[in-house]
């Protein structure tokens, strides 16, 4: 096909803007077809007589709102149809990056896998796990998820516990036994990237709501107050919280304010779902939701993120009267998670891996931590030293989907805010950073580097939005 050249000619607002524009009503009236490669931004800036910045955020732009897909080395190109892969999703063979982006808190630092299935292998009565067991899973399973809902701040029963194929399917069948299709569902106004596909999914409907804000200017909790009008106007049937690391403002809720939440989920008679599998590494232990509220709390533990994501092992607290309704969907869904690899994480609980591993990752964390604090001065980084990630604050002519596509071509992988909220809203400035997916130190502080320099960069662009020449 011949060069593709936008008409701006009576353009009035943002030129860059125009350009993406232009770009998505050509692709909707089959002008331009999937698959089409776009003219080299220095070509098209020269066509039109305005500056590579003006293109490169109209480029950024498109790539935004899914309509083009640049890829380093070949140029930026018509995006298809089909849906996207996350870019959560691991992919065999994919280019080496830095990844900044996944949450994979230190893998390498994970009990050996290799002497843990010797030391199931050598269990007395082994061979029982290898048929079916029951949904809910085999109770000295279940009583391993009590040792580890200790460290939620929940002291659990084990009748009302069942083991789960990770914390996503325990989302899964949580929300599936305690709401109805069609009901509304209260969740952070920045949140965990795969809760709204999760929830819609289901047939419900998540309402994002704000944050308080922190004294340092930080996000906070959920905020009440909004949560009770959104029981009044949405008639929204239960909330979605991460109370104890927040994914992916990083904020830990204080007892008052989970106190003020239970006060309004008691008084519109809201069920609550906490999942929060970043837990055990903070230092101190809060009440659990599932503690303070548990006639009306759904609690959801996993030990992926402590030391083995491979195990797709979960766990589930729920009050009694929905323990028949979980079980089911366990059965429905999958029948039973592994007992297999539930032995191999009692293993390791039981004799302790499971914590030498989590103090090695707390050691390594906080050394993260430190880093990034220190190299993306004086950007402001909301996080702690026991927070696996980090929220950037970006200054304000930074865009966070132009940024992660900069950084995307110098071979850093991050996460810009759109993917941690609702679709068709504009992003905020901010980035989420991930401390432990990346082994080699080097290279994590060569890519916080990268990013400081070219936050830097595009800070200092001027408002690109008028012709030049």
């Amino acid at each position: 096909m011949t060069m593709w050249i936008p008409n701006i000619e009576a353009v009035q607002g943002p030129i860059y803007l125009a350009i993406a524009d232009a770009l998505e009503a050509d692709i909707k009236s089959g002008t331009l077809a999937q698959g089409d490669r776009l003219p080299p931004q220095r070509e098209l800036a020269y066509q039109l007589g305005i500056t590579l910045g003006t293109v490169t955020r109209a480029y950024g732009e498109a790539e935004r709102r899914r309509l083009v897909k640049g890829e380093t080395g070949r140029g930026t190109y018509v995006a298809s149809e089909t849906p996207q892969v996350s870019p959560l999703v691991p992919k065999e063979g994919e280019p080496e990056a830095v990844d900044l982006a996944r949450n994979f808190a230190y893998p390498h630092l994970n009990p050996s896998l290799s002497e843990g299935l010797v030391r199931m292998a050598r269990t007395a009565g082994i061979d029982r796990l290898n048929g079916f067991v029951p949904s809910e899973g085999l109770k000295t399973h279940r009583e391993t998820g009590v040792l580890v809902f200790k460290d939620y701040g929940l002291e659990a029963d084990p009748d009302r516990v069942a083991v789960t194929c990770g914390a996503q399917h325990g989302i899964q069948v949580t929300c599936q036994a305690l709401f109805r299709a069609g009901d509304a569902i209260a969740v952070d106004r920045f949140t965990y990237p795969s809760i709204f596909s999760s929830l819609e999914s289901l047939g419900l409907k998540p309402v994002p709501l704000p944050a308080l804000r922190r004294s340092d200017g930080g996000f906070g909790a959920m905020a009440p107050d909004a949560l009770a009008r959104a029981a009044e106007t949405h008639g929204i049937r239960g909330v979605f919280l991460m109370p104890n690391m927040q994914n992916p403002t990083t904020h830990t809720m204080s007892l008052e304010e989970r106190e003020n939440i239970v006060e309004v989920a008691r008084a519109h008679d809201l069920k609550i779902v906490e999942d929060d599998p970043y837990t055990p590494f903070l230092p101190e232990t809060l009440p659990a939701f599932g503690a303070l509220a548990p006639e009306r709390t759904a609690s959801i533990a996993s030990i992926s993120k402590v030391c083995s994501p491979g195990s797709r092992i979960g766990f589930v607290h729920v009050p009694a009267s929905f323990g028949d309704s979980i079980r089911n969907k366990i059965g429905e869904s999958t029948w039973m998670a592994s007992p297999i690899t539930a032995e191999l994480i009692a293993g390791w609980v039981r004799e302790g891996y499971l914590f030498k591993a989590l103090r090695l990752k707390r050691r390594a964390n906080r050394e993260r931590y430190l880093s990034a604090q220190k190299i993306l001065a004086p950007y402001f980084l909301q996080g702690d030293p026991s927070k696996v990630f980090g929220w950037l604050r970006l200054p304000g002519p930074v865009d966070p989907d132009l940024l992660q596509a900069a950084l995307g071509h110098q071979g850093v992988s991050v996460l810009s805010s759109r993917y941690f909220q609702v679709r068709d809203q504009a992003p905020a400035p901010y980035l989420r950073l991930t401390f432990g997916s990346e082994e080699s130190d080097e290279r994590f502080c060569w890519a916080l580097e990268r990013i400081k320099a070219t936050i830097d960069q595009l800070a200092e662009l001027p408002d690109l939005t008028r012709p030049v020449g």
